[in-house]
């Protein structure tokens, strides 16, 4: 490989993994998607929506992380474009939950959740025999379905397999979240501050609705061997509606559950931006350990390191602007600790993932997570993926930059000579890689359950 230019290796091995999968992806298959689905109602913001908020006349107030009121909605609207950061506020107050809902002109509405974007997105990537399960879903939402991803559902003492789009109930209301979407340059003024927003993201207003929660019904639980010893993987979300100890604990169960329906079945978790501490620390407690594999970005990193005790190691990152070897210093620790098997990490400019060497090879490793960036970025682009070929969009987009300075770090770190992206750490490998943007990119929400999904299940091939 051409040592001396690390940017051509890298942009040659995006073009050589673009075209392996556009040839083989058709050949996963077994995958199972759980739990969360719902509609994303999507504004984009600028000034006029801004002026409706009445924004240049608010003060946002502090130490606020829940909807009860519309000042609420400004302040968290607000601290999000002020950091530039993606946030997920519920909503408690129910008027102002029915104004947002139908007083404001939404730009669309969409599939939304964890499981709803999954199980889309493998599917029309062309992955075979996607398999969801959502504990309620209304026709509203059934109808976002793909019609090639597959359901479990549990009915009149049988379970059956059938279309996604036809298991709803007439019987169950749609659940919608609110995404406010918001890019790079926008000027804010308040009352009581000027500032630019520095990064493109999104703020979510969350409704968790009651009867929503990740669990089975117990004689689906009972079934669920003769409908999983096929699935290869499991993609598992929405523990964060969960409130007691009671729940974590039958959440654990049900883990074990599906781990002895199918033993060989790897299982992942993918974490979100949960603003409740004791949440984050029963999802460490009960979750984690009953998986294989946990995504997150490199914020939810520090908020599991504050959970296990390690808050200053978690300041350490934030301080260093969220440096690669530092977030490797974090994942290290989480994966000691957790002792699950792989850790992966997404940032916008870079991705790290630490993983057991049993797990799978490194090559196997980094060439998922190149195609999770490259489905990240048809995504951003399009709005979402029509198909496999959308993968190739990017190819003549050069990697990013940043990344390739940190990778440059971590070879100097690790005393790598050639920045390929594998390091042997012992029992471990570390995988990194720069990712690629997208300059015009139409939205952010959903990208990194496509990111964790990809890489999650692309080393199957």
């Amino acid at each position: 490989m051409p040592n001396t230019n690390p940017k051509r290796f890298w942009n040659d091995r995006y073009i050589k993994v673009s075209d392996h999968y556009e040839k083989n992806i058709k050949n996963i298959s077994g995958v199972f998607v759980a739990f969360n689905t719902n509609l994303d109602a999507i504004k984009y913001i600028n000034q006029d929506f801004l002026n409706t908020l009445n924004i240049k006349d608010f003060k946002p107030e502090n130490n606020i992380h829940q909807i009860d009121s519309l000042d609420n909605l400004k302040t968290g609207l607000i601290t999000s474009m002020k950091l530039g950061k993606a946030m997920e506020w519920e909503i408690e107050d129910m008027d102002t939950y029915s104004y947002l809902i139908h007083d404001i002109d939404y730009d669309m509405h969409r599939i939304g959740g964890q499981a709803g974007i999954v199980a889309n997105c493998l599917t029309r990537l062309g992955m075979k025999d996607v398999i969801v399960f959502n504990p309620k879903i209304s026709e509203a939402e059934a109808d976002m379905y793909d019609p090639k991803v597959k359901s479990i559902k549990f009915s009149k003492n049988s379970v059956t397999i059938q279309k996604a789009k036809d298991t709803y109930s007439k019987d169950n209301t749609p659940k919608i979240n609110i995404i406010f979407e918001y890019k790079k340059g926008i000027q804010i003024k308040t009352k009581t501050e000027t500032f630019q927003v520095p990064r493109m993201n999104r703020f979510i207003v969350s409704y968790r609705p009651k009867g929503r929660e990740p669990f089975f019904e117990e004689d689906l639980a009972k079934n669920m061997e003769k409908h999983l010893k096929k699935t290869k993987r499991a993609f598992l979300s929405g523990y964060h509606s969960l409130d007691t100890e009671q729940q974590f604990f039958k959440a654990k169960v049900q883990l074990g559950i599906l781990r002895k329906a199918n033993p060989n079945m790897k299982m992942h978790l993918e974490f979100t931006s949960e603003e409740d501490m004791d949440k984050v620390s029963k999802i460490v407690k009960y979750i984690i350990p009953g998986v294989d594999s946990v995504g997150c970005n490199e914020r939810e990193t520090c908020l599991i390191l504050g959970a296990i005790g390690k808050k200053d190691l978690a300041e350490k990152i934030k301080h260093s602007g969220y440096s690669a070897p530092e977030l490797f210093d974090g994942i290290k620790y989480i994966k000691e600790k957790t002792h699950i098997k792989r850790i992966h990490i997404h940032n916008i400019n870079y991705m790290l993932c630490l993983v057991e060497k049993s797990y799978t090879s490194p090559e196997k490793t980094r060439d998922a997570m190149l195609f999770c960036v490259l489905s990240a970025f048809a995504k951003s682009v399009l709005g979402f993926i029509h198909h496999a070929v959308d993968i190739d969009l990017s190819n003549n987009v050069r990697v990013n930059i940043e990344g390739m300075k940190q990778l440059s770090r971590m070879d100097s770190i690790m005393h790598a000579k050639v920045s390929e992206g594998t390091y042997d750490c012992g029992k471990d490998y570390l995988v990194m890689i720069p990712t690629k943007l997208a300059c015009h990119a139409k939205a952010t929400v959903g990208l990194g359950d496509v990111v964790s999904s990809a890489a999650f299940v692309g080393d199957l091939i």
